[in-house]
């Protein structure tokens, strides 16, 4: 053991030592083949990137320099885009194709996951304004199946269409619950305030998705010939909207994902979108979710999942068992198959994005009492939570979607029955 403690504090001297320009170069290394060999063992790779930061953070082997100022500033970059990215895989005008299906499914994979995940914390002493923040991380949902049924060509079937519209409403209500209750959390409950906040939130919501995606199909049309105008008029975007959030006391990942969701109809099938998600993808989002790993101490994680095993299980089982209810009960009223039903829960089972970013700044945000909005069990429950979700939800929606396609081809192979 104490052979190991001096090989992790070489480890770290010899990396201290190194100049800037070389330890970026070790976090590219990282950057690049942690994500392939995460999903060798089927772990997603920004899974494989959080256990890495937190394996060599402070509260693990140590080897990475105290005070990254490089990484945490990359990291905070990072987390924008990782709400933009999420934003641009919402297609307002999808909403138009499934209709009043799209709506039900939206209410009900948020309201049920959100009472399950509010009425636990408040069981197990949160006050209610942490119990409903608790709901809320949970009751979002990021896509991380969807490139599956692209390659299988089922991205255009109705209940993944009215999937992905349910995640248009699930996701900007979650994060709207987000900024209320750290307004709430900052300045105490008050009516009037209360009042204003819901009103500059949604007056901002509005602007952005009606103003700025004008804006944005403007400026993507005035600089159709040059792709890197065009990355940087969104990068400005993004940035502006983040600081346009901050000035009404939002999140500035609310900004982020509202522009993305704004820019997503002027973005579709332009180079200038695939070149910002290359951008992003290779440095700024991998550094966000290292630097997530890097907060994380192992050791206490493990220890709140013992002391808290009934939290931790029953965060779990409202994530599945509301995501299921959800999918079930609007697939059967619509009259999916039993297939595409279970589609539809795999879908929203990842706990990635927005949630893993909603629960970061929930525990950054301190009250005039020094106390955060949701301390660390909630934090080693989320991450449980994720790392669970984020493995089993693609594997699932692999095993449906390709049992789908199976069976869609074999009923194009049938012969067409013989008529008298």
């Amino acid at each position: 053991m104490d052979n190991i403690t001096d090989v992790f504090a070489l480890t770290k001297a010899a990396i201290t030592g190194l100049p800037m320009l070389v330890r970026f170069m070790i976090a590219l290394t990282l950057f690049l083949l942690v994500p392939g060999i995460s999903e060798r063992f089927k772990i997603p790779g920004m899974v494989g990137l959080i256990l890495v930061g937190m394996l060599g953070g402070p509260s693990g082997a140590d080897i990475w320099p105290d005070n990254p100022v490089m990484m945490t500033t990359l990291g905070e970059i990072g987390v924008l885009l990782v709400l933009f990215y999420a934003g641009l895989e919402i297609d307002l005008a999808v909403v138009k194709r499934v209709g009043g299906r799209a709506i039900s499914f939206g209410l009900a994979t948020l309201l049920l996951p959100l009472s399950a995940g509010a009425g636990l914390g408040y069981l197990v002493g949160y006050d209610l304004n942490a119990a409903i923040l608790i709901g809320s991380l949970i009751a979002s949902h990021t896509l991380l199946g969807f490139p599956i049924l692209q390659k299988l060509g089922l991205a255009g079937r109705e209940p993944v269409l009215v999937t992905i519209s349910g995640t248009i409403f699930t996701d900007i209500v979650a994060l709207l619950i987000l900024a209320v209750c750290v307004q709430i959390h900052h300045t105490g409950f008050d009516k009037a305030t209360l009042a204003l906040e819901v009103f500059e939130v949604v007056a901002y919501a509005a602007i952005v998705l009606f103003v700025v995606s004008r804006v944005a199909e403007h400026l993507i049309r005035r600089t159709s010939a040059g792709h890197d105008m065009q990355m940087l008029a969104l990068l400005l975007i993004v940035i502006v909207c983040a600081l346009l959030a901050e000035v009404i006391h939002l999140e500035p990942i609310v900004g982020a994902f509202l522009a993305g969701v704004a820019a997503s109809r002027s973005l579709r099938g332009t180079a200038a979108r695939e070149h910002i998600e290359v951008i992003g993808n290779t440095i700024f989002v991998p550094a966000f979710f290292f630097m997530i790993g890097m907060r994380i101490n192992p050791g206490e994680t493990l220890r709140m999942l013992w002391d808290n095993p009934l939290f931790s299980a029953g965060l779990v089982l409202a994530v599945f068992g509301g995501k299921f209810l959800a999918a079930w009960s609007v697939g059967w009223l619509a009259g999916y198959s039993v297939l595409d039903r279970l589609n539809m829960w795999s879908l929203t089972l990842p706990q990635v994005a927005a949630t893993i970013a909603a629960t970061f700044v929930a525990y950054r945000t301190i009250n005039s009492a020094g106390e955060p909005l949701i301390d660390k069990t909630v934090v080693s429950g989320i991450f449980v939570l994720v790392m669970l979700t984020a493995t089993f939800g693609p594997i699932l929606t692999g095993r449906f979607s390709n049992t789908i396609r199976e069976r869609e081809s074999s009923l194009a192979a049938e012969p067409p029955p013989e008529t008298a």
